[in-house]
């Protein structure tokens, strides 16, 4: 009976042993991870993220040429000192804006390399399939100072006509001769429509700032055209024809039906016949 009793305190002696053990394990391991989980705590505070700002950047490569949409950006979060300073941050100056310069994938978006923004170069402002065109100041119009970079103008001009009379001779076998052309007066063309004038030039040479501010005649007009467009005006410029500009209201924006008139025209529509 005694050594009954003896192996079951024994058993137990050996159950209160194995449950403090296990109790001990679990305080320590308890204590071991609220000791992490503190230390961790700590090193978030200290270091935490610094804050960011969504900046747009491109969703894909894009090339000059493209009118930006939603489409071709995505918001990204960028550290408050990693972001650019002439980064675009507000979407609203992106869209339906014109690139003139390459932007790769995840880069962001800057003003100079959209179309007509300030601090382009002037070639970076023309647009694709354009060409500017220096004309010089020659008509009245253009010399009154009145128009304005982004007007529309049209040109015209008079041109003298000449030709050379038919040969009414029968006479097979005789020798051509040259014969001499005639003046058949002069034509009036409307000769290009709707040209954008890009920029007025002033010649300011050897003025000074005083002079420089106050109103100047104005020396050419840089005109933004197709480079078609361009060898027509050129020709105009050395023809030695008489041009003559016109300026358009900006809600005509179609081409005006006009013919051209010389003399013989002008004499039937407006002189009378004499009895």
């Amino acid at each position: 009976m005694s050594r009954r009793r003896g192996w079951m305190f024994f058993a137990l002696g050996i159950v209160l042993a194995l449950g403090t053990g296990v109790m001990v394990f679990l305080f320590l391991q308890n204590q071991t991870v609220s000791i992490e989980q503190r230390s961790r705590d700590e090193a978030f505070a200290r270091y935490a993220p610094p804050p960011t700002m969504a900046v747009p950047v491109a969703a894909r490569p894009l090339d000059p040429g493209v009118t930006i949409s939603a489409a071709d950006y995505i918001m990204k979060d960028f550290p408050l000192d990693l972001v650019p300073l002439s980064a675009i941050t507000d979407t609203k100056q992106l869209e339906n804006n014109v690139l003139v310069r390459p932007v790769g994938q995840g880069e962001t978006f800057q003003a100079n390399q959209f179309l007509g923004k300030q601090a382009l170069s002037i070639s970076q402002q023309i647009k694709k399939g354009s060409v500017l065109f220096a004309f010089p100041i020659v008509d009245l119009m253009t010399k009154s100072n009145i128009i304005r970079e982004g007007d529309h103008i049209d040109l015209y001009i008079t041109l003298p006509l000449k030709g050379q009379t038919a040969d009414t001779s029968t006479d097979q076998t005789a020798q051509p001769t040259s014969v001499p052309e005639q003046d058949l007066g002069s034509a009036t063309a409307l000769t290009m429509q709707n040209i954008e004038v890009f920029k007025v030039l002033y010649d300011t040479a050897g003025q000074s700032d005083t002079q420089q501010a106050s109103a100047s005649a104005p020396s050419a007009l840089l005109c933004i055209v197709t480079p078609q467009d361009a060898a027509v005006l050129k020709y105009a410029k050395d023809s030695g024809g008489v041009i003559d500009f016109t300026l358009r209201s900006p809600v005509d924006t179609e081409p005006f039906d006009v013919p051209s008139i010389d003399k013989f025209e002008f004499s039937r529509r407006f002189l009378k016949q004499q009895q």
